[in-house]
């Protein structure tokens, strides 16, 4: 009865009455109308009404989808539904609203074959689906995005050539693809028009940027499903992207090198699609761990918890995606070009999130260390992207800086220049340490087998890099770093112990100083003038943290050395003002803060 009542409301053609009430409803227009009747009231009934006007525009849009997640439109109606996308325009700031989301996910649902790829045994979904069955719907979909007119947001129309591209490239493997051939083989044509239309910079601005992305389930499979049929079904073209980006790499150190300035043509898709796998990925609300699909497990897991696609069985052969999935992500970091090697970092960050992915990067990025035996012998040297050369770095530049570390009482050289990082270099300290932070967050055994590393000590170290003079942003990464090693109790115990000794945060006078010093200097001086209090937060996350560990592992003792950090009240109040009005100038409101 339901499925009669609903395909009689489509056939009248409720589709295109869904995109004309989406047009025509706006907050602008029906204020007018109220107002012209005198239908407003105060502020509050304005806001009410003004609720209620987008929330009817979002359910209409709503309703489109969750017809296209269970059935695509027939042909007219998609391509009224395209013709709705192409005036479309963005937010402020690049994005799309919630109802334009909706819209272009309906459109992504509709051209969606990766069912297919499940292999069941019930086929009714090849006989519904209009992409296999009707050849005329092939053709108008096809010359509407490949001949059509250039839409009002190149980026969208760039998402919507690459979806379709990939679902000519699906239907091609099929026995029905052979009817098809004439617009299957444009597949790759229409990948590099999305390509040039930069598909992958409006994904992450356009559609991750947008308020309502992560609040639907749907809207996430549907972008992974996107990301992973692009690297799994055009390997060809993924091969294309590293091999001009190893070349503008070649470019722009010639350029570096002969003093002048890289050519302007420079295309960055790869860097593009590295960074949008590194953010898509590195927030999970619904908490699918759908990264798990970049991992191809080397060694019998003894786990009876795996969500992924090895579903509970560890020894059953991955499937063919995952294995392209993986190969992908240890064949990136080959050789891996300068330009690279941030966004790099960035998509292993995101591929870390979740308990079986961060077990999976820590093994990737331990194995990449350097060789052993004879190949060490040699002189062969391990991968850039490995915790080898991470911590090795991360020493040297210890060893430089703490031999800049000004004296306490000189005013002059407080803060003297950066000479031992560059800009570059500090973008790739804080893209490693927030990879850092991601994998001990997640794995208590990567945790211990890190600090307690004979070698590398990254608490020492970190601890000593927050006594140099470095900028406050990458001494907030070190702190997020060193909170999430305090998740464990063994560590969290001399972490106390060594924020003492230390005086990062100074709690004992030396006699005759008269100027502040450690993190207070940095409070007071720096954070509170440029208004912007990464540290502040970064160290009251590091105190919280630490706080938790010690009362839930029953150490009741230790919780002492709260108050002998937090003991100078100047200090405690600095950090609570800083804390509390992070986008307030302290010094306006210092007198008032110390009264109360």
């Amino acid at each position: 009865l339901t499925t009669r009542f609903t395909d009689e409301l489509m056939a009248q053609g409720l589709t295109k009455q869904i995109l004309n009430l989406i047009s025509d409803i706006s907050v602008t227009r029906e204020f007018e109308r109220l107002q012209k009747e005198r239908g407003l009231g105060n502020e509050k009934h304005r806001k009410e009404v003004s609720d209620l006007i987008k929330e009817c525009r979002q359910s209409l849009a709503e309703c489109l989808f969750a017809w296209t997640c269970q059935s695509p439109l027939s042909k007219e109606d998609t391509l009224t539904l395209i013709g709705h996308l192409e005036t479309v325009t963005a937010e402020a700031d690049g994005s799309l609203d919630s109802v334009n989301l909706a819209l272009v996910m309906a459109l992504l649902y509709c051209l969606d074959v990766s069912f297919l790829e499940q292999g069941t045994e019930d086929r009714e979904g090849i006989h519904a689906l209009p992409l296999l069955t009707e050849k005329q719907y092939v053709a108008a979909v096809h010359s509407r995005l490949v001949e059509g007119q250039a839409w009002k947001l190149p980026g969208l129309q760039a998402v919507v050539q690459l979806a379709w591209a990939l679902s000519l490239r699906a239907v091609s493997q099929l026995p029905q693809g052979a009817a098809l051939v004439e617009f299957t083989e444009a597949d790759e044509a229409l990948a590099d028009q999305a390509l040039l239309g930069g598909v992958f910079l409006f994904l992450t601005e356009g559609i991750l940027g947008s308020d309502g992305f992560s609040q639907e389930e749907f809207y996430t499979r549907r972008l992974h499903s996107l990301i992973t049929d692009f690297l799994a079904l055009m390997p060809m073209k993924v091969k294309q992207l590293r091999n001009r980006a190893d070349e503008d790499a070649r470019l722009i150190h010639m350029a570096l090198q002969m003093g002048s300035e890289p050519p302007s043509s420079l295309r960055k898709d790869l860097d593009h699609l590295m960074i949008l796998i590194g953010e898509f990925y590195s927030k999970d609300p619904f908490e699918l761990e759908l990264a798990l699909e970049f991992w191809c497990p080397s060694e019998s897991l003894h786990h009876t918890s795996l969500t992924g696609s090895f579903l509970g069985v560890p020894l059953q052969r991955p499937p063919h995606k995952q294995v392209v999935l993986s190969k992908f992500v240890r064949q990136m970091c080959d050789l891996l070009p300068a330009t690279l090697y941030i966004p790099y970092l960035r998509m292993l960050k995101g591929l870390a999130n979740g308990h079986q992915c961060s077990h999976y990067c820590f093994s990737l990025l331990k194995t990449n260390g350097a060789p052993h035996g004879e190949n060490r012998q040699a002189g062969v040297s391990g991968s850039v992207v490995s915790w080898e050369h991470f911590f090795h770095s991360l020493m040297l530049y210890h060893e430089n800086l703490r031999r800049d570390v000004p004296s306490a009482d000189s005013m002059q050289y407080r803060h003297p220049p950066i000479r031992g990082i560059t800009q570059r270099e500090l973008e790739g300290l804080t893209a490693f340490l927030q990879l850092l932070t991601t994998i001990i967050t997640w794995s208590e055994n990567a945790r211990l087998a890190l600090c307690e590393h004979p070698q590398w000590t990254p608490v020492v170290v970190m601890l000593g890099l927050l006594q140099c003079s470095v900028q406050p942003v990458l001494k907030a990464q070190v702190l997020h770093a060193l909170a999430a090693f305090g998740k464990s109790p063994e560590i969290a115990a001399s972490l106390w112990q060594s924020l003492e000794y230390t005086q990062i945060l100074q709690t004992v006078k030396v006699p005759g100083q008269r100027q502040a010093a450690g993190i207070e200097v940095e409070l007071n001086e720096i954070e509170s003038s440029c208004e912007e209090y990464p540290l502040t937060r970064a160290f009251c996350h590091l105190i919280s943290t630490l706080v938790e560990i010690v009362f839930s592992s029953g150490a009741d003792g230790k919780a002492c050395v709260v108050l002998i950090l937090m003991r100078s009240t100047q200090v405690r109040i600095r950090l609570l003002a800083n804390f509390f009005s992070p986008f307030s100038n302290f010094k306006s409101h210092q007198k008032s803060i110390y009264f109360q």
